[in-house]
């Protein structure tokens, strides 16, 4: 009985999360152009795709604890400790955005390609910092859907959160590097 139902909650998220891995990479196709024109960018692509994953996956997972805790439930959930959850989560992505522009610039020094240190950072600084509002919104949005229907986030909050966290963060990462080479 446990196995039918987890199959029947993690199955149709899993074949979206096919079609969500599509539209991620899709979204790097298109960014051909600018990793010509910005060097380095590339190197910032599976840092900042398993920042955005760890962080907002590590979140849910600790919301769906919260949950099945009593600690936050679907009637009081802007209470304190969510939102300690939240700025943990947005302080951390900000931290772990600008470390990861910084060793993305010194990984592209060692490999001989010479970018531009403000544009790669500010680069991914913008799509760590935006991906983590939508992402953390989105958390909280999967996880008061999932118990207000009655599954468990587990089987959930996990694929759906890795999932639209590559979308997301390579959809800010194209926006935000197009954004600084119009600017910069």
């Amino acid at each position: 009985m446990f196995a039918k139902e987890m199959l029947k909650q993690s199955l149709p998220l899993v074949i979206l999360c096919g079609l969500g891995a599509i539209v991620a990479g899709s979204t790097l196709g298109a960014m051909i152009d600018l990793f010509r024109s910005i060097p380095g960018l590339i190197v910032v692509i599976p840092a900042i795709i398993a920042m955005r994953g760890n962080i907002s996956t590590a979140l849910g997972s600790r919301l769906g604890s919260a949950y099945h805790l009593g600690i936050i439930d679907a009637d009081n959930l802007w209470n304190k400790d969510l939102k300690e959850n939240i700025l943990g989560s947005l302080v951390l992505s900000f931290f772990v955005s600008v470390i990861i522009g910084v060793l993305a610039y010194v990984s592209s020094l060692v490999l001989g390609v010479y970018p531009d240190p403000v544009k790669i950072i500010v680069i991914v600084l913008i799509a760590g910092v935006i991906s983590a509002v939508i992402l953390t919104l989105m958390t909280i949005g999967i996880i008061y859907l999932v118990f207000k229907r009655g599954y468990d986030p587990d089987n959930i909050t996990g694929p759906a959160l890795a999932t639209f966290g590559d979308i997301v963060t390579m959809l800010c990462i194209f926006g935000s590097a197009f954004m600084v080479e119009v600017v910069l």
